[in-house]
């Protein structure tokens, strides 16, 4: 089930003009408290960009790479909500810059936590309460029909599979209407379709009646109109009921919204639904997504409490309609790299680039994977291969770039790509491959899972701290493992950038999908290489992407 955290509320409220370039005045630093180099890089990049000096959000707590989940929901996110209502009451702050030492992320909680296993116990024994139910259900449905004392069943055990119990009781189910029918005396079969009936609904729920009546249509049955008239009521009932499992879904795991949702899909799909769930959310627990990038929790820290398993969806994201002014989300970009010298450079780069222009030719490396537009999933390995092909043929047929294009299974080498200022590509995965001669001003990205778990370090080789540390100016990648969907389509990200319409900032908001998740943006968020020169005209750009009449 999706989850859309009052986006339509908030999308009403904060709304504006979809177009509005950023300015420096929307923008706020984030720097630390107890760091001289971050307020250093901070007060750096005010002064290149003339940010508002009272712009300056200064964080509680000494320097850490990964910040306790803990200490971000109990410190650091109510400091950041207080400063923003007091220096920012009128909203008009639309992006943050994180500084050198801010955390790059934020750990998941802790499996001992009482949070955690209290939830954990409780969700075990409502699974056991629903599997008990499920018994209940066998033994009426084994009595339906029977004439003898009907052969006693062997209870499910409480860690029963899902597929285990679906099987049981689609054959008991079976049995019981195939002795139904078999009912001579219409007044004992009438009362025996009743039972049967309430069981089965006990199973399935709300839900459970619908696909009866729909198999029944398909069958050739008729449905008379009294019976039409209660299918629309439960048609209704239905629709109501997964509205309310929406809204629950959106708000923070706990075991109060753990007891009101699975009372509302008790009655939409029954005990079957209700252990589903429980097994999807104990698998959730166990696998524990519970972490984030710094910046892409930072993303929200103006809404209320959600969930933090995963992902929540990015409101500025065109996909989900979003537009760039939306004062719910704040765009956020990061000001590091492995030295300090290279982290200025980032800002210095930047700012002399758009002058003239970002020039030199564009890279990418694609695997020539097979690509069938009629079974590719968004997200897919396919699917973003063939994104990589897309941009390439748009760029070919509607700019003047030199465009290389490698749609082999092998990445480019050593030394490959000279004079490269745009780059995107797949897949190595913690290992740059130094093929490039970055031009001043370049923005690239690698789609693999560990890119940017740091980007600090001289030396290492994750793909966002090498290309920094290589001459890039701007970057995107990964704290932990992100999942394909995580990362701005290629044919998405690089068209929008090249009309010189957006800065880099709005640009990456406009095409990532998700916040509260792990993905950075790292460079300055104002830079827009190609303002002073477009490269590409909006009506080139893809049609999702395009600006509505």
């Amino acid at each position: 089930m999706k989850r859309f955290p009052l986006a339509v509320v908030l999308i009403l409220a904060f709304s504006s003009a979809a177009r509005a370039e950023l300015t420096p005045d929307q923008v706020a630093l984030v720097a630390m408290a107890e760091s001289a180099e971050s307020q250093e890089l901070a007060r750096y990049y005010a002064k290149a960009r003339a940010v508002p000096e009272g712009n300056l959000l200064l964080l509680p707590g000494k320097p850490v790479e990964t910040l306790r989940r803990d200490a971000w929901e109990e410190e650091v996110r109510p400091a950041i909500r207080k400063w923003l209502t007091q220096h920012d009451p009128d909203r008009k702050i639309r992006c943050l810059v994180t500084c050198w030492d801010v955390p790059l992320k934020i750990g998941r909680r802790e499996a001992d936590s009482p949070q955690v296993v209290e939830r954990a116990k409780y969700l075990s024994d409502a699974r056991k309460g629903r599997v008990a139910r499920i018994n209940a259900i066998l033994n009426g449905l084994n009595q339906i029909g029977q004439i003898d004392a009907p052969p006693k069943l062997q209870p499910l055990p409480d860690d029963v599979t899902l597929a285990d119990m679906a099987g049981r009781l689609d054959s008991q189910t079976n049995a019981a209407r195939d002795r139904l029918m078999a009912i001579a005396a219409e007044g004992e079969r009438n009362q025996a379709a009743q039972q049967f009936e309430s069981l089965v609904v006990a199973t399935g729920g709300v839900a459970q009646i619908l696909r009866m009546a729909a198999a029944t249509a398909k069958a050739g049955g008729e449905i008379k109109p009294d019976q039409a008239a209660s299918l629309a009521v439960f048609n209704g009932r239905l629709q109501g009921l997964q509205a309310g499992l929406q809204a629950l879904s959106a708000l923070p795991e706990s075991i109060p919204r753990d007891g009101q949702f699975m009372h509302l899909l008790q009655t939409a799909s029954g005990a079957i639904g209700v252990i589903q769930w429980i097994d999807q959310e104990q698998e959730a627990m166990k696998k524990n997504e519970t972490y984030s990038s710094f910046d892409s929790e930072l993303s929200v820290v103006l809404w209320q409490d959600y969930p933090v398993a995963k992902w929540q969806p990015n409101l500025l994201f065109h996909g989900f309609g979003g537009a760039s002014g939306n004062r719910s989300v704040l765009m956020v970009s990061r000001l590091a790299a492995p030295t300090m010298e290279l982290a200025k450079g980032l800002v210095d780069k930047a700012v002399a680039v758009e002058k003239t222009g970002l020039t030199g030719k564009v890279y990418l490396d694609a695997r020539g994977m097979s690509y069938d537009p009629e079974k590719s999933k968004p997200g897919s390995y396919d699917h973003f291969d063939q994104s990589l092909r897309d941009l390439a043929k748009r760029l070919k047929e509607h700019t003047k770039l030199d465009v290389v294009l490698d749609d082999k299974a092998e990445l480019f080498q050593p030394g490959a790509c000279p004079d490269a200022a745009l780059y995107c590509g797949w897949y190595s995965l913690a290992k740059y491959v130094d093929a490039f001669e970055w031009r001043p001003g370049a923005v690239g990205y690698h789609l693999a899972s560990s890119e940017a778990t740091t980007l600090r370090t001289p030396g290492n080789p994750v793909w966002c701290n090498a290309m920094l540390e290589d001459g890039v100016t701007a970057t995107v990648g990964p704290v932990y493992e992100p999942y394909l969907v995580s990362f701005p389509k290629p044919d998405d990200f690089f068209p929008l950038l090249l009309t010189g319409k957006l800065t880099l900032v709005e640009v990456y908001y406009r095409t990532k999908p998700f916040n509260s998740w792990v993905m950075v943006l790292v460079g300055d968020p104002l830079y827009n290489p190609f303002r002073a020169k477009p490269a590409l005209a909006e009506g080139d750009l893809p049609e999702a992407l395009r600006t509505k009449p």
